[in-house]
Order: C-alpha cells, then sequence, then structure tokens
C-alpha cells in the first residue's frame, strides 16, 4: 500500500505539470516526515547533497556543452551531407539520410532532443525543398532522434551508471548493437514505404569531386565519436575526462577548422548548457532522498516478494517490465522514469538473472520510445516546433515508425547476448 502511494503521488505531481526534482524531493520529504517525524530535515539535506557527488555525473555537463557547441559550429550541417553522399539518391533517400545522419550525430551529442532541435532544423527544412510534406519529415526526424541516447555517449546511460552503480564504459557499448538495430529498422521501414508513398527519388545528385570534397569536409566531425569511445576502450581516460575532451574537441573544430563558431556566442552556449545541467542535477540529488526513501519502506523487497508469491515466468515479468517503463515514458520525462524505476527494478531483474547493463539498455529504449509517444511526448512538441505543424499531424505518419522501434525493443529484451556481447569481449564483466 505504501509503494501504491508513494508512486501514485509522484506520478500525480508529475501530470500535474509539477517540476520533476521539486515533486520527487516532496514525496521523499513527506514520506520521511511521516517515517522519520521531526528529525527528518539532516536527513534529508544529507541524503540530497549526496546525489550529485558521484563522478561520473561531472561527464553530464561537458556532453551538453558539446552537443550545443556543435549545433552552431557546423558539425551537423556536415553530417548531413556525408549522409547523402551514401544513401541520397535511392528513393526516400533523404528520409534514409535522416536517420543516418541521427546514428553519426548521436555518438557526439547523447541526447534526443539535442539531435531532434539541433538536426532537426536542417533535416525537416532540406525534406520539405525536395518535396516531401512537412508533417512526414518532421515525423522521421523526430523517431530518428530517439537513436541518439542509445549510441554513446549517452546521458541517460550516465544517469542509469550512477543509479544502479554499473560501469558507464560496459553501458556506452552495449549501447552500439541496439542503436545500429534501430537505425536499420528505421530504414527497412522507410523502404516498405517509399514506393507505397511515392516518395522523392534521386533527390541531389553529387559528382565523384564534390563527394570526396564532402567526405573529407566532415572527418573531423566523425573524429568525436572515435575519441570518446577510444579514450573509454583504451582505458586513457574516464567518461568523465572524454566528455571534457568532446567539449574542447568540438570548441576547437567549430572555431578553428569551420570557421562557424565564434567567441561571440559562447556565453549564450554556457547559459542555455548550464540551464540544461541544473535541470538534470536537480533530479540527480532528488532521486537520492528517494530512494532512500524505498530502501528504507522495504518497497523493493515487497515487490520481489509478490511477484515470488506469483512463479510468474521471467519473461512475463521482461514484458511488465517493458510496459510498465513505456507507459511512464509517455507521460513523465525520462531521468525521472530512471529515478523512479531504477531503485525498484534492480533487484527484480537480479532476481530472473537480468544482467544490470542489459536491463540499463531496455530502460533507456522504452524512455526513448515514449519520447516519441503521446502524451506528453517531449521530441514530438520539440519537432513540432521545429516544423511549424501540429503534433497530431507528426503522429499520423509516425505510427509505422514507432512499431518498428518496439520491433526492436522486443528483441533486445529476450536477447540479451546483443548488448552483453560487445561488452564482454571489450573486456566489461
Amino acid at each position: 500500500m505504501t509503494a501504491f502511494l508513494l508512486v501514485l503521488s509522484l506520478i500525480g505531481f508529475l501530470v500535474g505539470g509539477m517540476p520533476i526534482g521539486i515533486a520527487i524531493s516532496l514525496v521523499a520529504a513527506g514520506t520521511m516526515w511521516v517515517t522519520v517525524g521531526p528529525d527528518l530535515l539532516p536527513i534529508f539535506i544529507q541524503r540530497f547533497y549526496s546525489g550529485t557527488t558521484t563522478f561520473t555525473l561531472l561527464a553530464i555537463p561537458f556532453f551538453i556543452i558539446a552537443g550545443n557547441i556543435m549545433n552552431l559550429g557546423g558539425m551537423t550541417t556536415r553530417i548531413f551531407d556525408l549522409a547523402q553522399v551514401f544513401v541520397g539518391r535511392v528513393r526516400g533517400g533523404l528520409a534514409h539520410v535522416n536517420v543516418i545522419s541521427s546514428t553519426l550525430f548521436s555518438g557526439m551529442s547523447g541526447s534526443a532532443v539535442a539531435d531532434a532541435a539541433g538536426l532537426g532544423l536542417i533535416e525537416v527544412k532540406a525534406m520539405k525543398d525536395a518535396g516531401y510534406s512537412a508533417k512526414y519529415a518532421a515525423a522521421i526526424t523526430a523517431v530518428s532522434s530517439t537513436i541518439g541516447p542509445i549510441i554513446p555517449p549517452s546521458i541517460p546511460f550516465l544517469i542509469y551508471a550512477s543509479l544502479a552503480n554499473v560501469s558507464v564504459g560496459a553501458l556506452f557499448i552495449a549501447g552500439l548493437m541496439p542503436g545500429l538495430l534501430m537505425a536499420g529498422g528505421l530504414m527497412i521501414a522507410i523502404a516498405l514505404a517509399a514506393k507505397r508513398k511515392g516518395l522523392p527519388k534521386f533527390e541531389r545528385h553529387l559528382g565523384f569531386r564534390e563527394s570526396v570534397r564532402i567526405i573529407a569536409n566532415a572527418l573531423p566531425a566523425l573524429a568525436m565519436p572515435v575519441l570518446v569511445l577510444g579514450g573509454l576502450l583504451l582505458g586513457l581516460a574516464t567518461a568523465t575526462e572524454t566528455a571534457v575532451l568532446a567539449a574542447a574537441y568540438a570548441f576547437l573544430i567549430g572555431t578553428l577548422f569551420y570557421r562557424e563558431l565564434s567567441l561571440r556566442q559562447i556565453p549564450q552556449i554556457l547559459w542555455v548548457s548550464c540551464k540544461q545541467t541544473v535541470q538534470v542535477m536537480f533530479i540527480m540529488a532528488a532521486a537520492a532522498p528517494f530512494g532512500w526513501v524505498l530502501v528504507q519502506q522495504r518497497i523493493p523487497n515487497e515487490i520481489i516478494s509478490g511477484i515470488v508469491g506469483l512463479s510468474v515466468d521471467p519473461w512475463v515479468i521482461i514484458l511488465l517490465i517493458n510496459a510498465t517503463v513505456l507507459v511512464l515514458g509517455m507521460f513523465i520525462e525520462g531521468a525521472a522514469v530512471l529515478v523512479i524505476s531504477v531503485p525498484i527494478l534492480l533487484p527484480i531483474a537480479a532476481m530472473i538473472g537480468i544482467d544490470p547493463v542489459h536491463l540499463g539498455v531496455i530502460l533507456v529504449l522504452n524512455i526513448m520510445i515514449g519520447l516519441v509517444t503521446p502524451p506528453v511526448g517531449l521530441v514530438l512538441f520539440t519537432v513540432a516546433a521545429v516544423a511549424n505543424v501540429k503534433v497530431k499531424d507528426i503522429l499520423d505518419e509516425a505510427w509505422p515508425y514507432i512499431l518498428a522501434l518496439m520491433v526492436v525493443l522486443i528483441v533486445i529484451s529476450f536477447s540479451p547476448g546483443l548488448v552483453n556481447w560487445l561488452p564482454s569481449k571489450m573486456g566489461f564483466n
């Protein structure tokens, strides 16, 4: 009963429009007041402070800065042009370009919203100019942006690693295969729809010299994921250190190589990045007392005992985990979903033999699908603003591609080898 009231009150606050960090803090403080009494304040403050002291979380502001610099520094344009060289001439070519661009951009920003806002402007305009409808262009942009937090670097993976105490490097490597499967699933769905919908063909013809020039021009941008993953895999840097390197590299490329980033833009980038970082870190601070409350109330233990009593098949539990997190992701921002679900689901997953890294990928993939699913799909509203179309119109075109992502989710959920094989080969246990 305690678990039900706690989660219900939190969801009620969030659906009512209360800021996530404040809602989590109020629920935690209220439960502490009832269970601990007037002495709760020192405990609450200590737990609140400890929620932001994990070294791993220091990577978040620098990856956010790197993504914002890329949006203004010309790197997103080069990525989009590069994708056109390879798939721009097939039927529905720019839709494929959209997916490939998002896949490449995901190796740099780690944020679905950054992808939708940054690449979205370029992708939607190019597709509309080539004869695609605005709502179709917006739909493809929205669903492809969900790849961003699956392929490393990933801000949701950093949050999960902090909450679940697992290796950031293992999570980053584990996301590669699922991210590529997402891209492949979307491109198959586009190919199936291309002839039926009469999508444009041969949108842009590129000569050999121009193709070589575009590829060469994009190489500095493509070096970003190599820098991040290379530093982690070779043991040369931690996730936080690679985030700092990524931000510094993006700044140097934007100012010295592409020369589209001026020093006058830096205060704006830092201010926007600061606001985005504060939002995430406040949620993480509030998550610590919330997690303490869950443990003190023995809520995870009660849920596990209930499941054991039902003798439910592990495959059914996996489906229930997916359904629960997917529904939460439709209503609540991703970081809050992780804060609510990880302390409860982690011991349940351990009980049925799900690896914590595998669970992290499942949770984040569910949250990404939730970002493009009504009623509160944050990416839907971001792309709707960028493309100047209604959310309903985007959904009319997006459903087949959302279903494609759900197929990938089911495959990943029931095929742990697809997630764990690469980290194990790279030496992550």
